[in-house]
């Protein structure tokens, strides 16, 4: 026993300190290894967790290690070992619904390392022999995210600027901009991903209300940062800053926007290099189409009330609890407090400037589309139906957006306006609730 208790020490300390941790003896594992027949039969048993210890990447469904293995055992969580690091193991236990008593079967390469760190916390443990590997020899079927390649991993995109063949590219021009606040760009001059430009978010957008910038400079802008249709552009940064640039890329009629899933620091954390030099892109001639191509992307107040009162439509909110409830308006330049009369609350994090709810435990990473998925089941939100997501004024509204393209929701717009118009908007202004609503997405909008 004080043999375990010392591996289990060793182990936690050196995930703790962001060490390169050894894979413990096999004595960490409480029940053992299980095989494919037993990892089927526990998809029936509520009371067996099966947890993917792979990157968030590869759950999602990208090969990373060229075994042709796109995506995750069925049924299967995701808890990447390396997200150890990034927070509390039991908060993240917790998110996936996993509770005490749960058995777990673990799969992936560094399963012993997570069984080290489960076991510590209470958990019975076992690892499926094999894994992924195993599963595939066997020709039984995985789960991906649908639009898994609109959340590409640092490594796809290194080996696609270092001018490697990579999937999912058909070679299209590349750009690449790290996206946040401040025309000088001192984010950027801190490091980024070498090649990468800096994208001002007041490039597109302006106050009062700051809606989208019109069209004519929308279309300018892509225009002058060499961005035309047929550009894959790849978007990273304050990920709230570089999805809201992206909607509007995809709106202008940017064929090809994706997302950089961990961006800036995932990038560090896989080691690579960062360089400081500022570079302006070489200015396109012309965008390649009239702006907007996507218009249905971005929606405005007239068709944000028109969507409230639609039997298959919902206006969705992306902001904090207290500001759902109108406890806080949520920013210092929006004062009246409250939530649009027939939204429904999709969730968000503890502030306007926070996702939690939408990230994995580092705050950089998508978070499973899964976990995603068994919310909004939770909280009534239909996928089918037309969703507008909003929040404050467009940031956070953008990044779910973004995921629910990649989820492959079809019917998804982001009312651009969001709080503050609705309630700055003599005609909307109104229409608008306080308190905790006595049945959660229930609310109707009266006409």
């Amino acid at each position: 026993m004080k043999k375990l208790f010392v591996i289990l020490t060793l182990t936690i300390g050196l995930i703790g300190c962001g060490s390169k941790v050894e894979e413990p003896k096999d004595q960490v594992i409480k029940k053992g290894s299980v095989s494919v027949k037993e990892v089927q039969k526990a998809e029936k048993d509520k009371n067996i967790v099966l947890m993917d210890t792979r990157s968030y990447d590869e759950y999602n469904g990208w090969d990373l290690d060229g075994k042709g293995i796109n995506g995750h055992i069925p049924g299967a969580v995701n808890y990447p070992t390396s997200a150890i690091k990034d927070g509390d193991i039991e908060k993240a236990l917790e998110r996936k619904g996993i509770v005490a008593g749960n058995e777990i079967i673990l799969y992936g390469k560094e399963s012993k390392t997570m069984a080290a760190a489960l076991i510590e916390k209470g958990y019975t443990v076992s690892i499926f022999d094999g894994g992924v590997d195993k599963w595939a020899e066997d020709s039984l079927s995985f789960e991906k995210l649908k639009k898994y390649e609109t959340i590409v991993p640092v490594s796809w995109v290194k080996d696609l600027l270092e001018g490697k063949k990579v999937n999912h590219y058909d070679g299209r021009p590349v750009k690449v901009f790290n996206v946040g606040w401040g025309e000088k760009g001192k984010p950027h001059k801190e490091g980024h991903i070498p090649g990468s430009y800096w994208m001002h978010t007041g490039w597109v957008e302006e106050g009062p209300l700051w809606n989208r910038v019109d069209d004519v400079r929308i279309k300018a802008e892509m225009e002058r940062q060499g961005i035309t249709t047929n550009t894959l552009v790849l978007i990273y940064g304050d990920p709230l800053a570089a999805t809201r640039f992206g909607v509007i890329a995809k709106y202008a009629g940017v064929e090809d926007v994706r997302m950089i899933n961990g961006g800036l620091k995932g990038w560090k954390d896989a080691g690579y290099p960062v360089e400081t030099e500022m570079k302006t892109p070489k200015p396109a001639k012309e965008f390649g189409a009239e702006v907007p191509q996507n218009p249905e992307i971005i929606i405005d107040l007239p068709e944000a009330v028109e969507l409230l009162k639609a039997e298959d439509g919902d206006l969705i909110s992306i902001r904090s609890w207290r500001e759902y409830l109108g406890k806080v308006s949520g920013y210092d330049y929006i004062k009246p407090r409250g939530r649009i009369e027939g939204a429904k609350w999709g969730m968000a994090g503890s502030d306007p400037w926070h996702l939690e709810d939408y990230r994995g435990m580092d705050q950089f990473h998508m978070r499973p589309y899964t976990e995603i998925q068994k919310m909004w089941e939770g909280l009534k939100i239909n996928s089918k139906n037309h969703l507008a997501f909003y929040c404050g004024t467009g940031w956070r509204a953008s990044e779910v957006w973004f995921y629910a393209q990649a989820m492959g929701l079809q019917r998804i717009s982001v009312y651009d306006g969001g709080w503050k118009e609705w309630s700055e908007t003599k005609e909307t202004q109104k229409k608008v609730l306080k308190g905790e609503p006595k049945v959660l997405n229930e609310e109707s909008f009266m006409n």
